[in-house]
């Protein structure tokens, strides 16, 4: 998607850095987000540090658990040693899920893996309008004006951090870490950078990849013999889609399009203030992402994707209806598959695959004072292990011999450091290999095996495809057939490195392992208004249990108003609180689908008890009943709940900073009376 990769997106900032340093074309990540930081922080292989999937797929399992094994030395906690000040920013997402709230323990957070200072998130999907946000170990609830957006938020503290660096600290190195939100879904943009790109898209996904790949080409960052890779399976023929679904596509791409030049623009201002202090070209700045492209979501696209992969299918009524919320606050938006094969051109397949379309990623270094050429094309085959030793090896830099009071794992990846001295080398690398969710790969000399796992299949039944990489870039060309004894050798080592590096045993039950890291529910649970928020896994679970939501309240002569409680957001919450001393219980279950019950009288001055009860029905359907100090005063039903597992945002108490709920109010609407506490009493 960078321009400075072939797209016609305008990533200046992404371009420069690819002008004035060295772009690889053959770098490779894991095929999932948390895998590949893991593996970028400690120059290790993510299943041989505890992170072969993410911890909302985790298992007790040493491959799997979700977060880095403590004595995998991250680099942060290599370089503090060496006078570095360490600064994270942005997303973690390597942390227990258990341990998300403020309360921790914070042993697994960056500030207890070496670095100084973060200010971020820990999980994976975030709304960039309203997220939740955290400072070391502190809820941190940032000023969100008309035109706040998380992507500005997160440059705004690295340069800070940095300027407070430079301030109280110039003679020290820096090592700063900055991880977007973008462009993961949801796809949240200004408004105006979205209107920028209307229509530009109209040619569709199959003409915007021949385009690319033509691009592609001609900036020599594909080998002559490369191919572009034939439509997914899952990919329509542009011609074959109506005019609705056609424009449906288009604004999906039109977002994203608009989260990515937002993003590179956000990029450009920490750059230009680096530049500004004279630290720029002393600085080694390395840019890459962590997978491909996705395909989740519905064909054309997703007004909340969440919606999509709980709930149901959303209509091309409604998606027309809604075309002008996606990627504003009132969407958690994404694109098709169509557009997500765009953004892997030339390859095929996409983020969790093993193919390239998993795998590939951009990397740009840039150092030129440490002589990194520039605007060269770097073909060696690396990996995102590899990161690590190579930025040692680039600043003359030695392995700690200790962390943690323990001796650190040994680094498995190996420096790529020497392809900018020596440009036509040959590659140093032999051997690496790939495992997401079952999919599996092993690269070897140019040579590479691969197979597409189908959940809920024998392991043993997948058919393995060969390719030799090094001719045949875009993986087309199956040589299984004709090279046997190679495909047998090479399942072979595939066998031998999982052994090595903890990814047996394999698992694709991807909702089983959700479902079995939320954690176990409490009978009871105490909020108090201004706590901070509670992580969206914790709070409890009232949509598979008999639930009461009692809040212990005093209010005055005025009619009170305000937030009582809060969980979820606008595509899936609840919150109960009053307007004009009026209780209300509003649950959302898609934004079409909202269910509103009103108190039949406004609560008087006094100390009172209200709040909710709610029976569900299995799976269908779910009583309610507002209560005031133990007596009905209004009933209605659910139609239907979703599981614990499928809303974003997490619980709030005493008001609403977080992403609204019910639109019934402006603002975060605290609670005007005295709240003393809500106490939730769940029937496990």
């Amino acid at each position: 998607d960078l321009g400075c990769y072939g797209s016609e997106l305008a990533t200046a900032c992404a371009n420069r850095l690819a002008a004035e340093g060295t772009r690889f074309n053959n770098f490779h990540v894991t095929a999932l987000c948390a895998p590949t930081r893991a593996c970028l922080l400690t120059g290790r292989n993510a299943h041989a540090v505890g992170v072969g999937n993410i911890a909302e797929w985790g298992r007790d399992l040493p491959g799997y658990r979700g977060w880095i094994r403590q004595d995998a030395a991250t680099l942060a906690e290599v370089l503090r040693p060496l006078d570095y000040t360490t600064l994270a920013i942005g997303k973690w997402h390597l942390s227990r899920i258990d341990d998300q709230n403020a309360s921790g323990p914070h042993d697994l957070w960056p500030t207890g893996r070496g670095f100084d200072r973060w200010y971020g998130f820990h999980g994976n999907a975030m709304d960039h309008f309203h997220p939740e946000l955290f400072e070391n170990h502190t809820e941190a609830r940032p000023d969100k004006h008309d035109d706040y957006h998380l992507s500005a938020d997160l440059v705004d503290h690295g340069i800070q951090y940095v300027q407070d660096h430079l301030a109280t600290a110039p003679d020290k190195p820096f090592f700063l870490y900055l991880a977007f939100g973008a462009c993961h879904f949801p796809f949240h943009a200004p408004a105006d950078d979205i209107r920028r790109h209307h229509g530009r898209y109209r040619e569709g996904w199959d003409t915007v990849r021949e385009k690319r790949f033509a691009r592609q080409q001609s900036l020599d960052l594909l080998p002559a013999s490369a191919r572009l890779a034939p439509r997914n399976d899952n990919v329509p023929d542009w011609e074959s889609l109506s005019a609705d679904e056609r424009r449906i596509a288009e604004r999906g791409q039109e977002v994203y399009a608009a989260f990515l030049e937002h993003t590179d623009e956000q990029l450009g201002r920490l750059v230009a203030f680096l530049e500004a202090e004279n630290q720029l070209d002393d600085t080694i700045v390395v840019l890459l992402s962590d997978n491909g492209a996705a395909t989740a979501g519905q064909p054309l696209a997703t007004l909340d994707l969440r919606r999509s992969a709980y709930i149901d299918r959303e209509s091309t009524a409604h998606l027309l209806a809604n075309l002008d919320n996606m990627g504003g606050e009132h969407s958690q938006c994404m694109y098709g598959p169509g557009w997500g094969q765009a953004s892997n051109t030339p390859l095929k397949w996409y983020k969790g695959d093993t193919y390239g379309g998993g795998t590939r990623s951009p990397l740009i270094v840039r150092w030129p004072r440490g002589g990194v050429a520039a605007n060269r094309i770097a073909p060696q085959y690396h990996h995102v292990i590899d990161v690590m030793p190579s930025l040692l090896q680039m600043i003359d830099a030695p392995l700690v011999q200790e962390v943690n009071s323990e001796v650190p794992l040994p680094v498995q990846g190996q420096s790529f450091a020497y392809a900018f001295d020596h440009p036509a080398a040959a590659t140093a690398k032999s051997v690496q290999y790939f495992e997401t969710y079952g999919d599996r790969a092993i690269w070897k000399d140019g040579w590479k095996a691969v197979v597409r796992h189908s959940a809920g299949t024998s392991f043993d039944d997948d058919t393995w495809s060969l390719y030799n990489v090094e001719q045949d870039f875009c993986e087309l060309d199956d040589l299984s057939g004709s090279e046997p004894v190679r495909l047998a050798e090479l399942k072979a080592l595939w066998l031998e490195e999982a052994e090595r590096y903890d990814v047996l045993p394999m698992s694709d039950d991807l909702l089983t392992m959700y479902q079995n890291v939320v954690p176990a529910p409490r009978a009871r649970y105490v909020f108090y208004p201004g706590m901070t928020r509670l992580d969206r896994l914790s709070a409890p679970d009232i949509y598979s249990y008999n639930s009461r939501i009692i809040a212990e309240m005093e209010v005055g002569d005025e009619p009170a108003s305000g937030v009582l409680l809060a969980s979820g957001d606008g595509a899936m919450g609840y919150e109960l609180y009053l307007q004009d001393g009026t209780l209300t219980f509003t649950y959302v279950y898609t934004r079409e689908r909202v269910s509103s019950i009103t108190g039949n009288r406004p609560i008087k001055a006094g100390k009172h008890l209200a709040g909710v009860a709610i029976e569900p029905d299995g799976d269908g359907p779910a009583a309610v009943t507002l209560l005031l100090d133990g007596e009905p005063i209004g009933t209605g039903t659910l139609p239907k709940l979703w599981p614990i597992y499928a809303p974003n945002s997490g619980l709030r108490c005493g008001e609403n900073t977080g992403a609204p709920v019910s639109n019934g109010y402006a603002g975060s609407f605290p609670f005007t009376g005295r709240l003393r506490r809500v106490i939730v009493d769940v029937d496990v």
